[in-house]
């Protein structure tokens, strides 16, 4: 795969795994892949490049160097090593019953680092994994569902340590702030997916655009007409701390991801 962004080797990783791309039998198969290579997408080219150098240091070695033997058995290894993930791969791919299966190196590792993406993803919190699937994975709305309620679990959450409107000295908010913060909560998810790189779209960018999302989406009315307040708890602040927070998630989901980009083929 060639990859220019972490949100891009996301969609293209799960986008691998569901079979609209030429090497989605080859994902099929990796959990019986792994049992010979290992679960690192990058074990074959490293093998090759650790050949390579034993090679061309063996090659520069003098005949009475004191390492020459030490050289000989590296050079030995990696062959050995090399030659034994090679045939690892070459008999799953001849006994998959999913149809044929690449059978180059380059499809090899670049379907092994999709599952390094996917990987990458799925070993962060579930609210963090929820996150990237949903902005990022080629997935449709049904697909979504579960993802949609960690992440609004999780946010839900965030809002309920914030003071909101109408809680005054309370310890703990009215109900009706309660029900309202779920709908708001919903539409910051909404709205992040969309106004987030790559995508830039408007989104739901006042409040009259968040009270229309909301009775559609959700048959819910709320109350934005003291939206934003002077002095007082007001839902502009609440609704900007959310934002804030999605901002900060993404980053953390997206972290991981980025960091295989320099070893990405």
């Amino acid at each position: 795969m060639r990859y220019i962004s972490a949100r891009q080797m996301i969609f293209e990783a799960y986008h691998t795994r569901r079979g609209n791309s030429p090497i989605a039998d080859l994902f099929d198969n990796l959990k019986r892949i792994r049992e010979h290579v290992g679960n690192n997408g990058a074990k074959l080219r490293s093998l090759t490049a650790e050949h390579k150098r034993n090679t061309k240091a063996l090659s520069n070695a003098g005949p009475f160097d004191e390492n020459l033997e030490e050289l000989k058995r590296a050079l030995a290894s990696s062959e050995r090593r090399l030659s034994e993930v090679r045939t690892a791969l070459e008999d799953v791919s001849k006994s998959s019953n999913e149809g044929h299966l690449p059978d180059n190196d380059w499809k090899i590792v670049s379907g092994l680092e999709a599952g390094q993406v996917i990987s990458a993803v799925e070993r962060q919190p579930q609210h963090l994994q929820a996150l990237a699937r949903y902005c990022f994975g080629p997935f449709t709305r049904d697909e979504l569902t579960e993802d949609r309620e960690w992440l609004h679990t999780a946010l839900m959450h965030v809002g309920m340590q914030m003071r909101l409107p109408g809680q005054g000295q309370s310890e703990y908010p009215p109900a009706e702030a309660v029900n309202q913060l779920r709908w708001i909560v919903s539409a910051a998810i909404h709205h992040h997916a969309e106004a987030t790189y790559p995508y830039n779209r408007p989104g739901l960018h006042n409040p009259r655009r968040i009270a229309a999302w909301i009775e559609e989406e959700h048959g819910e009315e709320v109350d934005v007409r003291r939206w934003a307040a002077n002095g007082r708890t007001c839902w502009k602040g609440v609704w900007e701390k959310l934002l804030d927070t999605l901002d900060r998630w993404e980053c953390q989901a997206l972290h991981p991801v980025a960091e295989l980009l320099s070893r990405a083929a």
